[in-house]
């Protein structure tokens, strides 16, 4: 791998094969939310790519390779450019995940409480920005989309596995802590009860720069204890809700909305960037640091960007580790793959799982004896190319 003059030499650039092995992309849109992310990775590096205006931070979590990568804006505008480069450059992804924050819906189906700090899972998203205004006001139409089938196996085994053995998110905060205080003044600690307040719906906040602390009055609010024993949580044990996702290009601040939406969605969470990736069945994970009103609580934003991303790492963990061959080509050893004479043996979407070494001047249409159905023709030609990229 050459190295570009004038760059650092802890930047990699690396080729096609290096970049093979990292299946799992992670996207956190802001800063806050890319720091605990971070923290999780071992063995990280940076990673930039040709043609690829992404920065990327690449490591390990378990068994598995993951690259990670943080937007230059937020909304639904940033994201999709930034998810395309990621999955140009790094062709292997099997599973994609938005990790970071989100406003909540404080109480929901039959008496559920969500608080500040609490995770959100998606089962599916809803585009709120889809429908039509007519004379009556703004109709929307759902637009849903799913995440993977082997992302929601992965939530339905953890999610299990919570119920018998319960959640290793407070080990991951630890964690996060640990590294996190040798580089930045404050930790993502727990604010605590005392620094969560529900405000009455029909109360907004009252000044647009001062924080609520300085002018709201803390009797139009509930706190904890006032919401009933479902609202109760121990010190770093935050609940994973699974449900509906509202994503919007504006933000949800309004307690009227905010139920409008769960009543018309079922949705018990908002953010701003999903629904531009559902094309990439990707998984979305939001850590609640306001309730979706007026209110916004900043105090909240590293505490529950830590537990996003801490319940992001258990859930990878969960994850089938892929299988290399000895020079860590490409791919599972266990994907179907086609087998052709004198070509390297590929499965469906043309990634090597046997590199072998082929002479530059054969060419793929004197061997290739194969009818291939729709894009298997680009995909086997590309394969074949990849065989004579340099390793």
């Amino acid at each position: 791998m050459n190295l570009p003059a004038g760059f650092a030499s802890d930047v990699l650039w690396p080729n096609v094969a290096e970049r093979a092995k990292y299946t799992i992309g992670w996207i956190a849109p802001m800063p806050v939310e890319f720091s605990p992310a971070l923290a999780l990775l071992e063995h990280d590096t940076t990673l930039h790519v040709a043609n690829d205006s992404n920065i990327y931070k690449a490591g390990r979590i378990g068994n598995h390779h993951v690259v990670m990568v943080t937007l230059d804006k937020i909304g639904l505008g940033g994201i999709p450019s930034v998810a395309a480069g990621m999955y140009a450059s790094f062709r292997n992804l099997e599973h994609l995940l938005l990790v970071g924050l989100g406003g909540g819906s404080p109480d929901y189906a039959f008496g559920e409480q969500m608080v500040l700090g609490d995770v959100v899972v998606s089962r599916q998203v809803e585009h709120l920005d889809c429908g039509r205004r007519t004379p009556n006001g703004f109709e929307f139409s759902h637009q849903t989309y799913l995440p993977s089938t082997a992302l929601q196996k992965a939530v339905n085994t953890l999610r299990a596995i919570h119920s018998l053995h319960g959640t290793q998110i407070p080990r991951a905060l630890q964690k996060i802590r640990e590294k996190l205080r040798r580089t930045i003044r404050d930790s993502p600690e727990d604010p605590g009860p005392d620094a969560d307040h529900l405000f009455d719906p029909d109360y907004h906040h009252k000044d647009k720069v001062e924080l609520c602390e300085e002018c709201c009055d803390p009797g139009r609010s509930k706190s904890r204890q006032d919401r009933g024993p479902k609202a109760y949580r121990d010190k770093d044990s935050p609940i994973v809700h699974y449900g509906t996702i509202g994503s919007g290009n504006s933000l949800v601040v309004g307690s009227k909305e905010r139920e409008q939406l769960y009543h018309e969605f079922g949705a018990i969470c908002f953010e701003m960037e999903a629904a531009a990736l559902m094309d990439y069945r990707c998984l979305v994970i939001r850590g609640i640091s306001d309730y979706s009103d007026s209110h916004k609580n900043y105090a909240w934003q590293q505490y529950a960007a830590a537990t996003a991303a801490a319940y992001a790492q258990e859930l990878i963990l969960q994850l089938p580790a892929p299988v290399y061959d000895n020079r860590e080509c490409h791919r599972y050893a266990s994907t179907p793959a086609v087998e052709l004479k004198g070509f390297p043996k590929i499965d469906a979407r043309g990634v090597l799982l046997h590199a072998t070494n082929i002479p530059r001047e054969r060419r793929a249409k004197d061997h290739l004896h194969v009818v291939l159905a729709g894009n298997l023709r680009q995909w086997y030609s590309t394969a074949i190319r990849r065989a004579n990229d340099p390793i």
